[in-house]
């Protein structure tokens, strides 16, 4: 299907890969939600399992507005989450992974917030929790070496991150974000940039947005659930499924969005440690991660593009929202 939906305030983008296991899952929280006022499209990149037969029975069944896109390329998470942008106008969007669930309320608690949101506030971060009880995430961090977190993982969430509060980004599991608030970051008009095509995006997406001033909620009441099913297989190539491709993604990825992302004042504050950390994690990749170095080369091959998004985020930065900035990553966070 290539037409484009209209109509609902909020759109929920699925990217799939090889997701079969899990998708039904996925599809079945949707069909319980307490509001039907949502229209879901799901972006199939090349599955060679039964991903997409799963996903043609609901639409077969017509529970609620849905599309499917198959491509027979694996066009990386931004790549899905961008051509699942192109299916839909609503003014919001959820990314939400194929081993993700929603609490059946969810989508009713969105659209009694979305009626009097505070037109800064650009992205909504829930409480994604796992099925054990533990914390999956509440929303992102950055420490002073520039490693990202998702806050409280693994902690028991009994009595933990109840309060709502204004943070830093949303990992890319269960994200909502603000149509307008993705295009006005967009580069070169992707809003997810494809060559990063999957880890660190939701870093990428966090940080770019906070350089234009948009404000990310996290809102505790909006529950979620992320089975962590091994390796997120929309993160896996269909030619090269191994570990060194994971890693050498997530080494360059990180270096690319820290490049351009990174204001220069707050990048020499941070020297004092963060060139010691970067030294020793190169080491660390060239003695213990197998074809980790190769990461490094991508990072220099592709330096004059990442050169040039540079030059257009920074820009395009909102001055002001960068003074009174409280989470930008040169202020170091406590994980608990």
């Amino acid at each position: 299907m290539s037409e484009k939906a209209a109509g609902s305030v909020l759109v929920i983008q699925v990217v799939t890969l090889e997701s079969g296991s899990v998708i039904e899952g996925c599809l079945e929280s949707l069909a319980r939600q307490t509001s039907r006022d949502f229209e879901v499209v799901v972006v199939d990149n090349g599955s060679s399992d039964d991903t997409a037969q799963r996903v043609l029975a609901w639409v077969e069944r017509d529970e609620f507005s849905l599309q499917l896109v198959r491509f027979d390329d694996n066009l990386g998470f931004c790549g899905g989450h961008n051509r699942a942008l192109e299916m839909s106008s609503a003014p919001w969007v959820l990314l939400l992974n194929p081993d993700g669930r929603l609490e059946t309320d969810f989508v009713a608690r969105v659209l009694d917030l979305l009626s009097g949101m505070d037109v800064e506030i650009g992205t909504l971060a829930p409480r994604i929790l796992r099925d054990d009880g533990s914390i999956d995430s509440t929303g992102l961090f950055l420490d002073r070496f520039r490693r990202v977190f998702d806050r409280g993982q693994g902690l028991p969430a009994q009595g933990r991150y109840l309060a709502d509060e204004d943070i830093f980004g949303c990992t890319g599991a269960v994200v909502l974000h603000r149509r307008a608030m993705l295009e006005d970051i967009a580069i070169d008009g992707e809003a997810f940039d494809e060559y990063i095509f999957a880890y660190y995006d939701d870093l990428d997406v966090a940080w770019r947005s906070q350089l234009r001033g948009w404000r990310c909620r996290y809102v505790a009441h909006l529950v979620a659930f992320h089975s962590r099913m091994g390796r997120n297989a929309v993160r896996t190539s269909v030619q090269v499924r191994s570990e060194r491709w994971h890693q050498r993604l997530a080494i360059r990825n990180r270096i690319i969005v820290l490049l351009r992302c990174e204001q220069w004042t707050d990048a020499v504050r941070a020297l004092p440690w963060l060139l010691p950390y970067e030294i020793a994690r190169l080491f660390y990749v060239a003695l213990r991660v197998s074809g980790g170095l190769g990461a490094y080369w991508d990072v220099v091959r592709s330096f004059r593009r990442t050169l040039r998004s540079r030059a257009q985020i920074q820009s395009r930065s909102n001055a002001e929202s960068l003074r009174k900035r409280p989470f930008f990553p040169s202020i170091e966070n406590e994980r608990s």
